[in-house]
């Protein structure tokens, strides 16, 4: 079994504070950190942890030519992960500055650097073979500039590789480019926030109280526009937080996977990208959707009480354990 990450590499700066200073204000933080991150980085990482170990994970992107892009590089490398295909280029590396406060809750700034380097004639056959034969998987986010992920997803759809969309920060809202690409996504992974702009202005209202008992009844019709508006035909996987998962696929009800519940919510950062490992290491261990998305909701509780989106990413034993 074979998966490819195509996306971001970034140089994570975290100061945890206690609160988010205002204008013109100058207050003292907690603590400051670094970490390798960068969506693309944090899902590879994840993914090689939640798998298991016959699996291969490759990371394709870009750094700089800076000491920021060697340590992005030579840590995924030192995790087991195929780092053949990051092309170091002149100039910086990716660069997310975020900012923690003491309830867990962040707010991220980000310099693409490198990552904005990758053109649409970039991507090519070389992105999904391995050596005579294709990965099994390919993992998109939006991190990339846009173009090139509509052709790679375009590519993998055309070659019948499986591909694995958490189109985040999300970047469009229902768009002939949306609807192009989404239709040929086998498993997409959104986030309460991204689902809602993804449904058409008549369904958002639904998001704002959703609560555990009606989660899937009150949501039904909008995750169906989903489906419909983009001609999704694969799964649709939505996740909200302490209220645990909702998916769906083309023409079924929703089914709701509660949450694990986090001994201490410390750092919410990289949650999602830890969701998205222990699902798809799941999916390529063979395992249905129902089962897939449980390993993903303990792996996201873990993560949330640990500090900075890579450290805390955990490995799959302590999925197990959980489970």
């Amino acid at each position: 079994m074979h998966i490819t990450v195509l996306g971001s590499l970034n140089y994570d700066m975290v100061m945890f504070t206690p609160r988010i200073p205002l204008g013109g204000e100058t207050i003292h933080a907690d603590m400051f950190a670094t970490h390798r991150g960068g969506k693309g980085s944090n899902q590879a990482l994840a993914i090689r942890r939640l798998s298991r170990p016959e699996v291969q994970v490759r990371m394709v992107g870009r750094v700089g030519t800076d000491a920021f892009g060697k340590e992005l590089k030579s840590g995924l490398e030192a995790e087991g992960i195929d780092v053949s295909m990051i092309v170091e280029v002149d100039g910086s590396s990716g660069v997310a500055v975020i900012l923690v406060e003491r309830d867990g809750q962040n707010r991220i700034l980000v310099s693409a650097g490198a990552n904005n380097t990758v053109k649409p004639t970039d991507i090519d056959i070389s992105l999904l073979q391995v050596g005579e034969n294709l990965t099994d998987f390919l993992v998109l986010q939006n991190e990339l500039p846009l173009d090139v992920v509509a052709k790679a997803i375009q590519l993998a759809s055309r070659n019948k590789v499986n591909v694995v969309y958490n189109p985040s920060p999300m970047s469009f809202t229902i768009s002939s480019w949306a609807k192009s690409v989404l239709s040929q996504v086998n498993y997409l992974i959104v986030n309460e926030s991204e689902a809602q702009q993804l449904c058409g202005t008549e369904y958002q209202d639904l998001f704002k109280e959703v609560h555990l008992d009606g989660l899937c009844e009150s949501l039904q019709p909008a995750i169906a526009s989903i489906h419909t508006s983009f001609a999704l035909y694969g799964t649709v996987v939505i996740t909200f937080g302490s209220l645990g998962v909702i998916y769906s696929t083309f023409g079924n009800p929703l089914v709701h996977c509660p949450a694990f519940k986090a001994s201490k919510v410390v750092d919410t950062t990289g949650a999602g990208d830890s969701f998205l490992g222990g699902f798809l290491g799941a999916i390529a261990d063979g395992k249905l959707v129902s089962e897939a998305v449980k390993y993903g909701s303990a792996a996201g509780s873990i993560a949330v009480t640990r500090e900075g989106a890579a450290d805390g990413i955990p490995f799959l034993p302590e999925i197990i354990d959980l489970l």
